[in-house]
Parts: C-alpha cells; structure tokens; sequence
C-alpha cells in the first residue's frame, strides 16, 4: 500500500497572497520573482476570494500584430483588465489541511488542477501543487530512512527490535517479537512518511 498522508503534512506556505487591489502587472511582477504558478486573492480578514494562475495575468495582455494577418486587425482592442479580481476565478476547489492527500490527488487528476488553498476555517494557511507531489516520490531512499527511523523513534520508542531498509521507497522492517498491535503500529508509522511506497513488516 502507499503512504498515507494528510495535506498539512505536505502543503507549504503561500509564495504569496493577493489583495484585491492589486493591479495585474504588479501581480504578475510577482509572479515572475517568485517563479509561482498561482496566488489566492484574500480580504482584510484573510478570507478566500479567488485564486490567480499564470494564464490569467496574460489575458488580453498582448495585441494582435497585423503582419501576422491578411486581414486587417481591430484598430481599438478593449482595454487589458487592471486588477487581479478582473481575473481571478472566483469558484477555488480547496480542501481542508486535515483531508487525505490521497483524496486531493485523485480532485486534483479529475479536475485537472495544478495547485489547490488548504483552507483552515475559510482562510488560506497553505498550498499545494503538482510539483509537491511530484517531489515526494522523488525522495532518495536516505532521506525517506532518516525520515522513517525519526518517526519510529517518535511514535513507538518501545519498539525497538526492528530494524529498517528502504529502497526506492520499499521499506522492509525486519523485527523481532513483536506483537500483532506493535506490527501494526510500526507499519502504520511507516506508511506515513513521504516517499514510501509499500512496507512490509517481518516477525522473526
């Protein structure tokens, strides 16, 4: 089985958040330097409003060139939108930091989403995108075992007859007697530390 995780366990801080009033071209400046994808658009109170992407700071930024047409383009193109919430979408898919990660991956596939607001009591307290994902399976197996010894030594400092091997994200335990509540415990533990993909649990 894969790891299981919750989405505060993997999201991370907001690159950055929007006010209403700024305009497109600052938020596309910011954009820019902080190499981000998207930013939710908040209020005074940090309520959620709407999320920007970097397609919607280009709409109608850029006019048709006429030497790229044989036909004559429009002389007087509508003014480009000035503020974010010109742009912004106003219906965000989010989901709550304590959801299942395995849940927002699946919303993320069927809506085709590249990044979502972790919401905590309607307001933004994270993100989380494809690239976060992504960058949890590509783990090398040292981290994920540091990662795993930390995180038995944390949640189960009892048990200490196992040890562990870990290999492109397979985790083998190897303990000895233990009990059927302690082998569950321990691979529990297990499956929740990013970059494992299966664990299998010995009992020699």
């Amino acid at each position: 089985m894969g790891e299981t995780l919750l989405v505060k366990e993997m999201m991370t801080a907001p690159r950055m958040v929007l006010a209403p009033h700024t305009t497109v071209r600052e938020a596309a400046r910011l954009f820019a330097e902080q190499e981000a994808t998207a930013a939710p658009v908040v209020d005074d109170t940090g309520a959620l409003l709407g999320i920007v992407t970097e397609i919607d700071l280009l709409r109608d930024r850029f006019e048709a060139d006429p030497r790229a047409w044989a036909r004559p383009v429009d002389a007087s193109p509508p003014a480009p939108p000035e503020s974010v919430t010109d742009v912004m979408t106003r219906e965000v898919v989010t989901i709550a930091e304590n959801n299942d990660v395995a849940d927002l991956v699946d919303l993320m596939v069927r809506r085709r989403l590249r990044e979502v607001p972790v919401l905590r009591a309607g307001r933004v307290v994270g993100m989380l995108s494809r690239g976060d994902l992504l960058r949890m399976h590509y783990r090398t197996d040292a981290e994920v075992l540091a990662d795993l010894r930390a995180a038995l030594a944390e949640g189960a400092p009892y048990v200490e007859q196992c040890s562990a091997q870990v290999r492109d994200g397979f985790v083998h335990l190897d303990c000895e007697n233990i009990s059927a509540q302690q082998r569950r415990l321990v691979t529990s533990i297990a499956r929740t530390v990013p970059g494992v993909s299966r664990v299998i649990v010995d009992n020699t």
